[in-house]
């Protein structure tokens, strides 16, 4: 019987620190989606800078000129740099979105987890001092 409370013991702490380091994950992913949603236009990377018109003209220049591909003139690149900007905001907004959703999923997965492995950790041990 001894030996059944101990491997119990053993298993509930492993359970318990597995938990806590998959909330600290869970949480540096959390935090990294909200500061991502707060910002879209500077998240992650993008092959053109979206964070000016002329940022975006300049790259598309350079591209351009390196593939010696039509030159669109400023109304049309006004348009292109529109559609990338408003799709590139909608792809930062649902990957964080998505994120924060899975993030705090695990989270309160986590604690539950954990609260019912200490509540058995404590019973054990009040079972063995008693």
């Amino acid at each position: 019987m001894e030996k059944r409370q101990k491997i119990i013991q053993v298993y509930a702490v492993i359970i318990c620190i597995v938990t806590v380091i998959t909330v600290i994950i869970s949480t540096s992913s959390l935090v990294s989606a909200v500061i991502d949603r707060s910002n879209p236009l500077h998240s992650g990377s993008y092959e053109l800078k979206l964070t000016s018109f002329e940022n975006f003209k300049m790259d598309a220049l350079k591209s351009s000129q390196k593939d010696q591909a039509y030159i669109p003139d400023d109304e049309a690149l006004l348009v292109m740099y529109d559609a990338a900007k408003a799709d590139k905001i909608r792809s930062v907004q649902h990957r964080s979105y998505r994120t924060i959703i899975v993030s705090c999923l695990i989270i309160g997965i986590c604690v539950i987890l954990f609260g019912s492995h200490w509540w058995l950790l404590r019973k054990m041990g009040k079972a063995t001092a008693g």
